[in-house]
C-alpha cells in the first residue's frame, strides 16, 4: 500500500511539472502605460468685442475677453493599464483590459476612466462590451501626426462643431448644470470614448476591416405626463482598406446620435430641450450625424494624411415653438497632415485644418446666419526618439477663430476662449511608453 501511494505521489508530481508550464501559456496578463507630460505656454487673444449677435445669428455672444498668457503642465492622456488573455480553446480567446487616466501633472488617477472592456475574439473577429473609443473617433488616429492627444492634435477642429465642445468620456446624454435641460456640451461631441457600449470588429479580409459600436439606450425615459420622452443611443461604424503594400490607406466612418440633443449645446440656453416640462409638451427627438473620410499615403520616411468631416445636428418637437428657434446646424471641416522622418531619430510633424462656417435652419423657416463661425488650425513640431519607448518633443499650435467662432484647444485643455479668439500654445514635452 505504501509503495502504491509513493507511486501515486510521484505520478501527480510529474503531472504537475508537465501541466504547470502548459497552463501558464494559456493565460497572460500585462501591465502597460504611457506617460506623456509637457510644459506649455498658452494664451488666447483677439476676442471679438463684446456685443450682441445680429438677429437670426447662431453662435455664442461675444465678450471681448482675452486670456492672458500662462505656464502650465499637462498630462496629455497619460495612462496606466492592465490587460490579459485566456485561451479557452484553439479558436477562442477571452480578454480584458482596464485602463485608467493618470494625472502626472497634479497627482491622482481615475480607475477604468479610459478604454476598458471584456470580450472574446477568434478567427471570426472581436466582440466586447465596456467603455471604448468609438470607431468614428479611432479613425482619426490613422493620420493624426501629434500623438493623437494634447493641445496640438486634430481634435481641436475634428469631431467638434466649436462652441466650446471638446473630446469626452461619457456613457449617456448630459444635462445642463442645473439639470433642467439637455444643454450639455458633451452631447455635441463626435470625439467620444463611449460607455455602456458593445463593439464588434471584423477580421481583415482582402485588406478590409470593419468596426461597429452600439451604445445602448440605458437612460430611456418612462412614460410620464411631465417628463420629456427620449430614447438615447449611439451607433458608430467604420470601414478601412489597406493595400497589401502599405502605400495607400483609405477609410470611412459614420456615427449617429439619437436623442442626445447635441444642438442644444449650440443654441441659446432658452431654446434647449427641457428634461421635465410641466406645460405638458413632453415629446421631443433629435438626431445628430457625422461622416468622416480618411486617406493616407506612406512611403519610407514620409506619411501624408487627409481627413474630411461633416457634422449635422437637428431636433424636432411636437409643440408649437416660439418664432426663431433653431432646428438644424451642419458644418464641414478638413485637415491635411504630415509626418516626415529627419535623420535616424528625428520626426517633423505638421497639420493644417479648416472648419467652415456651416449652415443652419429655424423651425419657422426664417433667415438663419452662420457667418463667422469657422476656424483654422496650424500645428507644427519636432520629436526626437531616444528609443522605441522614449521621445522628447517641441510643438507649436495656433487655433484661430473667425469673428464668431469658438473652437478651443482639444483634449479637455481649452482655455475657455471667447468667440473670435486665437488660442496659441508652445509645448515642450516627454513621452515614455512601458
Amino acid at each position: 500500500m505504501q509503495h502504491s501511494r509513493a507511486v501515486l505521489r510521484s505520478a501527480l508530481a510529474a503531472v504537475a511539472c508537465i501541466s504547470g508550464p502548459v497552463l501558464a501559456q494559456e493565460s497572460e496578463t500585462t501591465l502597460y502605460g504611457t506617460l506623456n507630460v509637457d510644459l506649455e505656454r498658452v494664451d488666447a487673444h483677439g476676442a471679438t468685442a463684446a456685443g450682441t449677435l445680429p438677429p437670426g445669428s447662431l453662435g455664442q455672444v461675444p465678450t471681448g475677453i482675452d486670456i492672458p498668457g500662462r505656464l502650465r503642465v499637462t498630462q496629455n492622456s497619460s495612462n496606466f493599464g492592465i490587460r490579459g488573455t485566456e485561451r479557452l480553446n484553439p479558436n477562442l480567446v477571452a480578454w480584458f483590459q482596464v485602463e485608467s487616466a493618470v494625472a502626472v501633472d497634479s497627482g491622482g488617477s481615475n480607475i477604468a476612466s479610459r478604454n476598458t472592456g471584456v470580450g472574446m475574439k477568434g478567427g471570426w473577429g472581436n466582440l466586447f462590451v465596456g467603455q471604448w473609443d468609438t470607431p468614428y473617433k479611432t479613425l482619426s488616429g490613422a493620420v493624426d501626426p501629434m500623438y493623437f492627444t494634447g493641445i496640438t492634435y486634430t481634435g481641436a477642429l475634428i469631431g467638434t462643431p466649436g462652441f466650446g465642445v471638446g473630446p469626452v468620456t461619457v456613457g449617456a446624454p448630459a444635462t445642463s448644470g442645473d439639470g433642467k435641460t439637455f444643454a450639455g456640451a458633451a452631447n455635441a461631441s463626435f470625439e467620444r470614448r463611449q460607455g455602456n457600449s458593445i463593439q464588434y470588429w471584423t477580421p481583415s479580409f482582402a485588406g478590409t476591416t470593419m468596426r461597429f459600436a452600439y451604445s445602448v439606450d440605458e437612460t430611456r425615459t418612462s412614460k410620464s405626463p411631465t417628463v420629456t420622452q427620449v430614447d438615447p443611443h449611439i451607433l458608430s461604424a467604420s470601414i478601412e482598406y489597406q493595400l497589401p503594400i502599405p502605400v495607400l490607406y483609405v477609410a470611412y466612418a459614420y456615427e449617429s446620435h439619437s436623442d442626445y440633443f447635441g444642438i442644444d449645446a449650440l443654441v441659446p440656453a432658452s431654446q434647449a430641450t427641457l428634461v421635465s416640462n410641466s406645460a405638458g409638451a413632453t415629446a421631443a427627438s433629435s438626431r445628430d450625424r457625422g461622416d468622416k473620410l480618411i486617406a493616407r499615403f506612406k512611403i519610407p520616411g514620409t506619411q501624408v494624411g487627409f481627413m474630411a468631416e461633416r457634422l449635422r445636428y437637428g431636433k424636432s418637437q411636437d409643440a408649437s415653438l416660439p418664432a426663431g428657434w433653431f432646428s438644424h446646424y451642419s458644418r464641414n471641416a478638413y485637415a491635411v497632415t504630415l509626418v516626415q522622418s529627419v535623420g535616424q531619430s528625428g520626426t517633423l510633424r505638421a497639420l493644417y485644418g479648416k472648419a467652415r462656417d456651416g449652415s443652419c435652419e429655424r423651425f419657422d423657416g426664417s433667415a438663419c446666419d452662420t457667418k463667422g463661425l469657422g476656424a483654422r488650425q496650424v500645428s507644427l513640431g519636432y520629436s526626437y526618439s531616444f528609443s522605441r519607448r522614449t521621445d522628447m518633443y517641441a510643438f507649436y499650435t495656433n487655433v484661430a477663430n473667425e469673428s464668431r467662432g469658438s473652437y478651443q484647444f482639444a483634449n479637455a485643455a481649452g482655455l475657455g476662449a471667447a468667440p473670435g479668439s486665437t488660442s496659441v500654445g508652445y509645448v515642450l514635452g516627454m513621452r515614455h511608453i512601458f
